[in-house]
């Protein structure tokens, strides 16, 4: 879609700038996941996955620091209310062998917790434009998952046999590839309209009346 830019970004009066929207497809992506839990590589656990949600990002909570009569408030911890995968379950049992697994790395047999650092591990969903090219990576940073696999059996109906997994999650990262790329260019498209807008300025100095 293309459309006219309402107002002169340049300080040039220019009646054929363009604004290009190029948006992004929803259905376009991959989940990984890179371990080795239970002796199932978790790659090939990924290609069952049929959805992932998460979010809301958010802090809640204020913290404020008392120094004399003087107070400053800071931003406190970054919430993540809810970060769930969902899978359909193929015939090897793989899934669930995978996630039971995980959650045995959290919690041993007497019901002690392991440390963290035993169980939390990071996974990537990246997504796609139409060429195939990575357009937005996100890291999901310390996960584990907090619940284990719901069933929910009936002879009412013949679908797939499907699990939901609730992650907990200490941080989320971003990095968008277009996204740099387009830094790069609009910093020198940048830099150009300055030097443009510093010869015109210089040259109106100049002028005598």
């Amino acid at each position: 879609m293309i459309e006219k830019i309402p107002f002169d970004l340049s300080g040039f009066a220019n009646s054929v700038v363009r604004k290009i929207w190029l948006l992004q497809r929803s259905y376009n992506w991959q989940l990984v996941l890179p371990h080795n839990i239970n002796g199932i590589i978790g790659i090939f656990v990924s290609q069952y996955c049929q959805d992932v949600k998460f979010g809301d990002y958010s802090m809640n909570t204020l913290s404020m620091l008392r120094y004399g009569p003087q107070q400053r408030f800071y931003a406190g911890l970054e919430e993540i209310d809810s970060a769930s995968l969902h899978f359909v379950c193929p015939v090897d049992n793989s899934v669930l062998d995978y996630f039971y697994g995980w959650r045995e790395l959290v919690i041993d047999k007497n019901g002690y917790y392991y440390p963290k650092n035993n169980y939390k591990k990071t996974i990537y969903v990246g997504t796609y434009d139409r060429s195939g090219i990575q357009s937005i990576n996100f890291e999901f940073q310390g996960c584990f998952p907090k619940t284990k696999p719901k069933f929910d059996l009936s002879y009412k109906s013949d679908g797939f046999l499907e699990v939901d997994i609730g992650l907990s999650v200490d941080r989320i990262n971003t990095k968008s590839v277009i996204g740099g790329v387009q830094k790069a260019i609009v910093g020198a498209v940048g830099e150009v309209v300055k030097g443009a807008v510093s010869a015109v300025q210089a040259g109106i100095g100049k002028l005598e009346f």
